[in-house]
């Protein structure tokens, strides 16, 4: 369902579908808007005396549309890729209204639908490094001319170009697009410090509890390189616990800053999730210019560029949404300084209304309930399809394990699918099924997103919809990394996130992945040694499926009426026919089903002599 985003309390229903018609809108690459938006654009403008904006990718695609105030409206926070020194790829388009009410709407910029520009549109298409901002003046409920801003300058020094104001009716869409083809160029540095400046240089700091770990950072390591970082040193610090005011300790931290002169790195990346008051006391100490990053974060923005589907974006969104609110400093680039007080004449007294981090925190509350019911929708709609798939009778085998231990490999093996497999923690993040023939029938095989020690717990809450398809499950594949020095506690961590889905009495295969690597071969009781990579034990492994789904399954010889055509249908949609004859006392069938079909089954045939 489309979504507008802003406030919209009190606005007739109406004007809000006008609103979501415009994401159905097909823009060709060719134009920088159509007449048909900026004609709902101006015409909700007009009735409501609010702002309302759009947001263009190039490809066409509207990715938002979201109204203002009387006269501001809240740019939605768009991530900029730390690989990409380069524009967004995204364009702004948002009214600037004309009168209300028959009273003029007082701006900074003018009055009367100007379409000039203010200061923070400016600063905004800077800071977003959006395609181009443009303003359109509203007047009579139509729109009459647009302004457009775009980049120019180089990375450092970056400046705006100002074009307009243009009639409506005569925008040069050839010209604008020339202009942004030209700016992606000039805005990005030189071959050599672009090199540099895509990579971001890491220092990565972490405790050693137990130290007994021979590589502690290993696995900061591995996220650190799949986020995009260059890692350029390390600081380990043997303690119990970390320090609650700074996580390392107060002199420790000093030798920090050492590390970070010497190796002129960029960003600090700490092996456990931080409280914001560590942030704000790392922070004093490290100087505004060194990015502070926590495993959770870290974690959080690999899952955020990995997830692909509408489901796997809401559950990163709303892990993310949960992280921040505690640590919520001025998130959003807003178009205006938020005001109070009223519009009285000239004698009224204006209050100092909400700082914007009350503003901030109150929408983040606000979209995490959002997110929230969005996901109990998902979860619904799961639901009805579990059941559907439960009277189906068909059975359901569950990927399960590490990160990078080679689920979605194993998948390809099993479903002849091509599912992306690379060797990158989370390389897979979306839910994935695909339907597989065992030789007694078919079952589902269902992966899921990989687990990692000290996986963040609202990501587990926000990933529940998802990773509650184990416990509907009727077998787990339990893949586990025979190559991985850490196998054994990779597989407590496992076990643990399985303890908490409650699903850790379903029966489970244990599968050891990448036996080719490691040389191993394991003889344990429900174990199977594989390699998804090279084909090695995958007939073992679909032997021991299924063995393991044939005991939820019989098989049976019965001799059914002629009249039984459905039931015969179910048989051969559900189960596996060895044999089925027609024949004047009915139908003589032998085959393996499941335990309820086998049950309806002998009724049939008991039916056939009462």
């Amino acid at each position: 369902m489309h979504k507008i985003h802003g406030n919209i309390n009190g606005i007739r229903r109406s004007y809000i579908e006008r609103l979501e018609n415009i994401y159905d809108t097909e823009i060709d690459r060719r134009q920088f808007c159509t007449q048909d938006i900026l004609e709902s654009l101006a015409f909700f403008t007009e009735a409501t005396g609010r702002e309302a904006m759009v947001y263009i990718e190039r490809s066409g695609r509207i990715i938002t549309v979201a109204v203002g105030e009387h006269d501001r409206v809240s740019l939605p926070a768009l991530r900029k890729r730390r690989s990409e020194n380069r524009l967004s790829g995204i364009r702004c388009i948002h009214t600037h209204p004309g009168r209300i009410g028959g009273q003029f709407v007082e701006r900074t910029v003018g009055q009367g639908g100007s379409v000039a520009l203010s200061i923070v549109d400016i600063q905004s298409l800077k800071s977003l490094r959006l395609d181009a901002m443009a303003a359109v003046g509203v007047s009579g409920g139509m729109p009459v001319s647009m302004q457009v801003g775009i980049l120019d300058g180089t990375d450092d020094d970056l400046s705006v170009n100002l074009f307009g104001p243009y009639n409506i009716n005569s925008i040069p869409d050839d010209l604008l697009w020339a202009e942004i083809n030209l700016a992606d160029i000039r805005v990005r540095p030189s071959e050599t410090k672009k090199a540099e400046a895509e990579i971001a240089r890491a220092i990565l700091v972490g405790i050693d509890v137990k130290q007994e770990d021979n590589e502690p950072l290993y696995e900061l390591l591995q996220l650190a390189n799949t986020a995009g970082f260059i890692t350029v040193g390390f600081v380990l610090q043997p303690r119990a616990t970390p320090d609650k005011s700074y996580y390392l300790g107060y002199g420790k931290l000093h030798d920090l800053i050492l590390e970070i002169q010497k190796l002129q790195a960029d960003v600090v990346i700490f092996d456990d999730e931080l409280s914001p008051a560590q942030i704000r006391n790392i922070h004093k100490e490290l100087g505004k210019k060194t990015e502070i990053i926590d495993r959770t974060s870290l974690i959080l923005d690999i899952f955020s560029g990995r997830a692909s589907t509408h489901e796997g974006r809401l559950q990163v969104e709303l892990a993310q949404t949960k992280y921040l609110l505690p640590r919520m400093i001025g998130y959003w680039t807003h178009m205006t300084r938020m005001g109070g007080g009223g519009r009285g004449g000239s004698g009224a007294r204006r209050g100092e209304g909400e700082t914007q981090l009350e503003v901030d925190r109150r929408l983040l509350r606000k979209r995490l309930d959002e997110l929230e019911k969005e996901i109990d929708k998902i979860k619904t709609q799961r639901d009805v399809a579990r059941i559907a798939r439960e009277r189906s009778k068909i059975p359901v085998v569950a990927l399960v394990g590490y990160t990078n231990a080679g689920k979605s490999t194993l998948m390809n093996s099993l479903s002849g699918s091509s599912v992306l497999a690379e060797d990158k923690l989370f390389a897979t993040l979306d839910p994935i099924s695909r339907r597989v023939n065992y030789g007694f029938g078919e079952f589902l095989l269902v992966d899921t997103v990989g687990f990692i020690k000290k996986l963040p717990h609202d990501l587990v809450n926000a990933f529940r919809a998802t990773l509650e398809e184990t416990r509907y499950a009727d077998l787990l594949l339990h893949v586990v990394d025979a190559s991985s020095g850490d196998r054994t506690q990779q597989m407590e961590v496992v076990c643990d996130v399985l303890n908490q889905l409650e699903v850790n009495n379903k029966p489970t295969l244990t599968v050891y992945n990448k036996c080719d690597i490691s040389g191993e071969f394991f003889k344990e009781s429900a174990s199977v040694a594989i390699s998804a990579a090279t084909g090695m034990g995958i007939e073992n492994l679909k032997n021991a499926i299924a063995k393991e789904l044939t005991v939820m399954r019989t098989e049976l010889s019965v001799l059914l009426p002629l009249d039984a055509g459905a039931l015969l249908s179910r048989v051969y949609a559900n189960g596996q026919v060895l044999d089925c004859q027609y024949q004047e006392d009915g139908i003589h069938i032998n085959a393996v089903v499941s335990l309820e079909d086998a049950s309806r089954l002998r009724q049939s045939a008991i039916k056939l002599f009462s």
